[in-house]
């Protein structure tokens, strides 16, 4: 999109207009970066002095924010910004050729519906199925017996392992390899011998995955990614976890296996989880948390080990104020050891 009346905006992206100014809309950008022509957002009170040094042509705000710009008054303007972007963003798939490249390698069993492109190098093995209007980008490796859903995008270098199922409008990001082998292995007579990864992976609707992450096949059974779910760069995920739907897990996260996530949840980055509990819905975790038992849902919890927030913050104030602790027991030790002198010297005189 070119450029459209802020009218016009209004209305797409489902947010009212205050006044009469009606300015051209050709683009978004955040508050202090956004020039003529251009929209920007305000979403809380306290950046409200930036409206003195932008040079947007109109804003995005909450109806209780008084502004002096041509304002598009929305409860939620940040969601108001996210459709405006949509409207001007070039669409992914314009950055992929129509059709089968001719260096792409698809076997003869495999099933392509309507629509789907296929990326230089890529390879769709034996057997697949791939959704209507999916793209499989440049260098994707798509093993024998793997089902795709439709409107899903496959970035460069992803890989898909034998037997994984994919669902509808599914987004991984460059390097992410679903599939890949659980990380088991029994020790006998000294030595380690790997224990057969037979299950498979799941991934549901809308979820999407970030570049470099790992989600591991099930020994047995299913590793499976809930709907909506949206996962970081860098993350891995181990054989036969179960993450619900809707649940955000950022980057540097380590999930191991047979654990069980809930819907909603929020991981911040660099949590670790151990294997074989379960995490509530509707849970809280800070990041570089490490998680050894299981968390009752609804509850907030970080730390290392993590603990409830209520009482994590309890001890942090006690871990804040080790030196002074030190301080303290150092000056009580000295003052008991003057005592004591004082106590032998007085024995020693009336003896």
């Amino acid at each position: 999109m070119e450029s459209i009346e802020l009218r016009e905006l209004a209305e797409r992206i489902g947010g009212r207009l205050e006044g009469s100014s009606n300015p051209l809309i050709c683009g978004v950008a955040g508050i202090r970066e956004a020039q003529t022509g251009e929209i920007t957002f305000l979403a809380h009170a306290r950046y409200l002095n930036y409206l003195d040094g932008t040079a947007a042509s109109a804003l995005i705000c909450r109806p209780d924010l008084k502004t002096s710009l041509p304002t598009i008054r929305m409860d939620d303007p940040h969601l108001g910004f996210l459709r405006s972007i949509e409207l001007f963003c070039e669409p992914k798939q314009n950055y992929f050729a129509e059709g089968i490249d001719a260096s792409a390698r698809v076997h003869e069993t495999a099933t392509l519906k309507k629509g789907v492109r296929v990326g230089p190098g890529a390879i769709i093995g034996e057997g697949c199925v791939v959704g209507e209007h999916t793209i499989v980008g440049s260098g994707v490796v798509v093993m024998p017996k793997v089902k795709i859903g439709s409107r899903c995008l496959l970035y460069p270098n992803v890989v898909v392992r034998e037997e994984c199922q994919i669902g509808d409008r599914v987004i991984l990001h460059a390097g992410a390899i679903i599939g890949s082998d659980g990380f088991g292995y029994a020790k006998q007579a000294g030595s380690y011998h790997k224990v057969p990864q037979i299950g498979r992976v799941i991934i549901e609707d809308d979820v999407e995955i970030g570049a470099n992450s790992c989600v591991d096949r099930a020994t047995v059974g299913r590793t499976v990614i809930g709907t909506g779910t949206k996962i970081d760069n860098l993350v891995q995920i181990a054989h036969n976890v179960t993450i619900g739907r809707h649940t955000v897990i950022s980057a540097q996260t380590g999930i191991s296996g047979s654990t069980s996530v809930g819907n909603d949840v929020m991981m911040a980055g660099q949590v670790g989880v151990v294997g074989h509990i379960s995490i509530g819905d509707d849970v809280r975790i800070g990041a570089q948390s490490g998680i050894s038992k299981d968390i009752p849902e609804g509850e907030q919890w970080f730390g290392y080990p993590a603990r409830n927030s209520r009482e994590a913050r309890r001890l942090l104030v006690h871990y804040n104020r080790l030196e002074r602790y030190a301080e303290e027991i150092s000056d009580l030790k000295r003052r008991i050891q003057e005592l004591e002198k004082s106590k032998s010297a007085a024995s020693t005189t009336n003896s």
